[in-house]
């Protein structure tokens, strides 16, 4: 099965001037996709390991790296290399990361899955295929081979790491402008998908998987 990309950098980042000994309640925000994928199965374990107590909020990649600046959360799980989000969060507050040094630290990979309605006869589709959806030049199915209807792209809100990386390798950083339903976190989108016959949805393909979804294979 191919999918978008091979590897997507899942990180924790820290701000350089956040304390450099954890205390013994850690607030980790961010990513919903390495919160299900990785944080939660493994928070006991990193608990022990640490010897602290950790409070997870699922909550997208730029609110985690938003809390993060703001003090409310000792650490932010991001799912996109670092420099797509910073550049995601610069284009919509140029000022937010002013004078603030992440550093990021990969903790795995994942990758990027899109899925279909279990009714849709389309089983394939290639990157540029998917670029011309995501920038509204493709609208329906029967040009991908399929049923004559519309087609609706799922995601996350914008700023979630899964869908800042797809927008990156797609569509050169632009923002998805084909028609569109988002949803607060991605790990939604594979059950929404599922429900909704026109849809292709966009998560990560753990998230896809744990959920039962049928996903396309592209040509990389």
């Amino acid at each position: 099965m191919n999918l978008l990309v091979k590897c997507l950098a899942i990180g924790i980042t820290t701000a350089a001037f956040a304390t450099a000994t954890l205390a013994a309640n850690v607030t980790v925000s961010g990513s919903t996709t390495v919160a299900s994928a990785v944080m939660l199965p493994m928070e006991q374990q990193i608990e022990a390991s640490a010897g602290v107590e950790m409070e997870i909020v699922a909550n997208g990649s730029s609110r985690g790296i938003a809390d993060l600046v703001a003090g409310t959360s000792n650490m932010a799980m991001i799912s996109a290399p670092i420099d797509v989000t910073i550049a995601k969060i610069n284009k919509k507050d140029p000022t937010l990361l002013e004078g603030v040094n992440l550093v990021g630290h990969q903790i795995g990979e994942t990758v990027v899955a899109f899925t279909v309605h279990p009714s849709n006869p389309v089983s394939s589709i290639t990157l540029e295929q998917l670029s011309r959806v995501l920038d509204g030049s493709i609208t329906n199915w029967s040009a991908l081979g399929g049923p004559n209807m519309p087609i609706i792209v799922v995601a996350e809100t914008s700023g979630g790491g899964v869908r800042s990386l797809t927008e990156d390798r797609l569509l050169d950083g632009a923002s998805i402008s084909a028609q569109l339903r988002e949803f607060p976190n991605a790990t939604q989108v594979p059950t929404v998908t599922q429900q909704l016959p026109p849809a292709l949805g966009i998560s990560g393909a753990v998230g896809a998987k744990n959920a039962g979804a049928r996903v396309l294979e592209t040509d990389t």
